[in-house]
């Protein structure tokens, strides 16, 4: 029988009976020849799904309800909740303003989540490049200043000010409120508009960036009226994969990145996410933004040693803590597409340990790829 994901997602013990009662031929015998990377000890019985994105029939399972730890793999939803309630074409814009003062400016942000005072870095990801603003604000290049400031990050407001300081300007930060703000500005001088947060976030799925995410996460909350805690953060990761039709039992977020080892999520819940992600171009982002294994990303030296056969052939988000080694995203074998979530949150906190569930993982993907179940 074939096994979709809609009735995972009513009923989830469905799925096992299913599996165990009244699988085909077929199935079970992909199942038998994945089984030994699946129980593999290196994975320490990790929750995982692995299922063709076309019909729903799952290729290999293992607790795929159960909740676990998902470091990075995380951003995923963290990413689709940005672009379901701000969109793929949002952008930010940050200003900088003249005041009464000749020695005293303004600076008006939107709380942009990927500005930078790092011009190496700006020029390289077309983060807009926060110091520029100044620049163009103080052509004489006034050694004491004042800069006001709304609207920013206080990391980014804390960058441009070592940044400044480099260069031998020492400016007086005083934090004022909109209304504030609203009488200190007298005319604009400069502003800086961001990519579109499409691009963002493909940022974040290609390299993991821990700050952005977790900006983008909080960005998506502040947008639907949500708090910024664990409360907030969760309660709008659960309303905007619920809307998508996302089964999201049991989802936790203390954060949006991953980093901290309480946030909880299923291998269930990311296939489901993963595959309608696939489907709508509202979330084309994401996948775009996937590494490619052997290729790009945090994917660049993955595979090539062991699963080699799946180079080019795997696009998928990493994660890792220290129990914790995640991978989930898509794999081409042939003419079909398979979605997958693999989430070892109980090996030993050991780097050799970890390689060794990234090598299982791996070599399991390359058994998908080449049609080897």
């Amino acid at each position: 029988m074939t096994i979709t994901l809609s009735s995972m997602a009513k009923s989830r013990v469905a799925i096992f009976l299913a599996l165990l009662l009244a699988i085909n031929p077929l199935e079970a015998s992909a199942l038998q020849s994945l089984d030994k990377y699946v129980n593999s000890k290196h994975l320490a019985a990790p929750g995982l799904l692995i299922l063709n994105a076309l019909d729903g029939q799952v290729l290999a399972a293992n607790s795929p309800d159960s909740l676990r730890v998902p470091a990075s793999v995380l951003k995923l939803v963290s990413s689709t909740a940005a672009l379901h309630f701000l969109g793929a074409e949002r952008r930010y814009v940050t200003s900088i303003f003249a005041t009464e003062r000749k020695d005293a400016y303004l600076i008006k942000g939107s709380l942009d989540p990927w500005m930078s005072s790092n011009l190496t870095l700006a020029k390289k990801n077309g983060q807009k490049y926060l110091p520029s603003l100044i620049t163009k604000a103080n052509p004489e290049n006034r050694k004491k200043i004042t800069l006001y400031y709304t609207s920013l990050f206080e990391k980014d407001r804390y960058d441009l000010s070592l940044n400044l300081k480099r260069k031998g300007i020492k400016a007086t930060f005083k934090k004022v409120d909109s209304a504030k703000a609203m009488q200190l500005a007298k005319e604009e001088i400069a502003s800086l508009t961001s990519l579109p947060l499409s691009e963002m976030v493909k940022f974040v799925t290609l390299y993991s960036d821990n700050t952005l995410a977790n900006r983008l996460a909080m960005a998506a909350a502040r947008e639907i009226g949500f708090e910024r805690t664990s409360e907030g953060l969760t309660k709008t990761f659960v309303l905007a994969l619920e809307e998508l039709g996302v089964n999201t039992q049991g989802l936790k977020a203390k954060d949006g990145s991953g980093l901290d080892k309480d946030n909880r999520l299923s291998a269930q819940t990311v296939v489901e996410l993963l595959t309608k992600v696939r489907e709508n171009p509202k979330y084309q982002a994401i996948y775009e933004g996937l590494p490619v294994a052997g290729v790009s990303g945090t994917l660049k030296k993955r595979f090539i040693e062991d699963g080699p056969g799946a180079v080019g052939k795997v696009k998928a988000k990493t994660g890792w803590l220290r129990n914790t080694v995640t991978l989930a995203g898509y794999a081409k074998s042939a003419d079909k597409e398979y979605v997958f979530a693999i989430l070892a949150d109980g090996i030993n906190p050991t780097l050799t340990s970890r390689n060794r569930a990234r090598a299982v993982m791996d070599r399991l993907l390359e058994a998908i790829v080449i049609g080897n179940h």
